[in-house]
């Protein structure tokens, strides 16, 4: 019985040593106004240095997915989510497929979407999601050629995960 506690002891060491080294391998976004920090595993997303039109970029290490964070000053009610999101991508053309629901992450409700756009004859799809909280609005968006969203679903729930808000 002892060895077998010793074991157990041993193993629930090495496992915690390897889950503190895989949380080295994490860097952090903090949002212009110090209300949300994004946290990313620089393996898996890179970050832009610069960005004219978000707050902050990323990209998956093969360059196929793209993320954006935003942060506004206003708020974003549910019944202007749609028109919103319509706003957005018009330049590039009609979107289709918009689904809208309600999704919990990491205890943060919010309104998240998936839509689908026909450009340049390839089909792109993007998702992310709204909140509405303490000064204004937040915006994280995904895009990419249908094929990489889907194959890269891991991925972006990974990124989406790693949002949380600052006390």
């Amino acid at each position: 019985m002892p060895k077998k506690i010793i074991f157990l002891f041993l193993l629930s060491s090495f496992f915690s040593i390897a889950q503190t080294k895989n949380n080295s391998k994490s860097e952090t976004y903090t949002s212009r106004k110090g209300l949300y920090q994004l946290k990313y595993n620089p393996d898996h997303w890179i970050k832009n240095a610069e960005s004219e039109s978000w707050d902050a970029e990323f990209h998956d290490k093969y360059s196929l997915v793209s993320a954006y964070f935003i942060e506004y000053d206003y708020f974003i009610s549910d019944k202007k989510l749609k028109s919103t999101i319509e706003e957005e991508y018009k330049e590039f053309g009609k979107i289709k497929n918009l689904k809208i629901y309600k999704k919990k992450i990491n205890s943060i409700e919010v309104n998240y979407f998936e839509c689908e756009l026909d450009y340049n004859d390839y089909l792109y799809k993007y998702q992310g999601f709204f909140y509405s909280g303490k000064g204004g609005s937040i915006q994280m968006q995904y895009g990419a050629q249908a094929e990489a969203i889907e194959q890269n679903q891991n991925l972006i729930d990974e990124l989406n995960n790693g949002i949380s808000i600052i006390n």
